[in-house]
């Protein structure tokens, strides 16, 4: 007996509609994903950055500012007086102690009241004089430029005045008050000339005595009591009273690092320093 089979039903191959969106969908999306990596990211989310991104960000970049308070020291210019110093210091190769000892020796019972290193222009003759009349601390030694500042070397320019000698100013007085004036040359140590001051009347000398006889303490132990307090080249020593009335030596010490000057103010009876001023001009 025959019998009778139903076919076999054959799978539909057709392609459903939701997996051919699906596939679309996912490859769009790889597109897109290869695009924004391969643009470095062209909205800032990628790793670099493109030009024209980079040159917007460079351009709002804020600029460096300025460095404040730049001196001219700091710069490496040197003010007039910086200037001077450091021309005229390599010239005294007599320091202030030798040309004090060599001052007093000049006026017998005498006692140093001041002393200060002074450049000129003139040249020594043979007889130690200088070859143009007037103090020998007139002369303008400072290294300045055209327009009156100085150069920045420190050096003197054509047109600027330099110092080409160094002499020692000191004044010696007596017991009694008597000054005089002693020149010495800060190069060779010997002296040029010495004269009494003429502009000294009876006040004046009573008032110097007096001076001398309250100070205990002797201008180079005042110079000592200043280079202690910092290392430098004393360029001056002097005997008065400060603002307050106090008797006191004014030191000047001058350092070659920056070339400013450094004002000492030493208790003439104790010894001690009492103030200090710096000249960074």
């Amino acid at each position: 007996m025959s019998r009778a089979y139903s076919p076999v039903p054959t799978p539909d191959r057709r392609p459903r509609p939701a997996r051919l969106a699906l596939t679309a969908t996912c490859l769009a999306a790889c597109v897109a994903l290869l695009a924004g990596c391969g643009d470095g990211g062209g909205d800032g989310d990628g790793d670099q950055a493109s030009p024209t991104a980079s040159a917007t960000k460079a351009s709002k970049a804020p600029s460096s500012p300025s460095q404040p308070g730049d001196s001219p020291s700091a710069s490496g210019r040197l003010t007039n007086d910086q200037a001077e110093r450091k021309a005229l210091l390599p010239l005294a190769r007599v320091d202030h102690a030798k040309a004090a000892e060599t001052a007093v020796a000049k006026v017998p019972g005498g006692r140093l009241v001041d002393l200060e290193l002074k450049g000129t222009g003139g040249d020594r003759d043979d007889k130690g004089t200088d070859d143009a009349p007037g103090d020998a601390g007139a002369a303008d030694t400072r290294a300045a430029g055209p327009s009156g500042t100085a150069s920045p070397s420190g050096t003197a320019s054509p047109s600027g005045t330099a110092a080409r000698r160094a002499e020692w100013i000191a004044k010696v007085a007596t017991k009694d008050g008597t000054a005089h004036r002693v020149r010495v040359d800060a190069g060779s140590g010997k002296v040029l000339d010495t004269t009494a001051e003429a502009d000294q009347d009876g006040d004046d000398k009573r008032e110097l005595a007096a001076q001398l006889s309250k100070a205990r303490r002797t201008p180079e132990q005042a110079a000592k009591a200043a280079t202690d307090a910092k290392r430098g080249t004393v360029t001056c020593v002097e005997l008065g009273d400060d603002d307050a009335g106090a008797l006191v030596w004014s030191v000047d010490v001058v350092t070659a690092r920056d070339w400013n000057k450094t004002t000492f103010a030493v208790d003439a009876v104790t010894g001690k320093v009492v103030g200090e001023h710096v000249d960074r001009d």
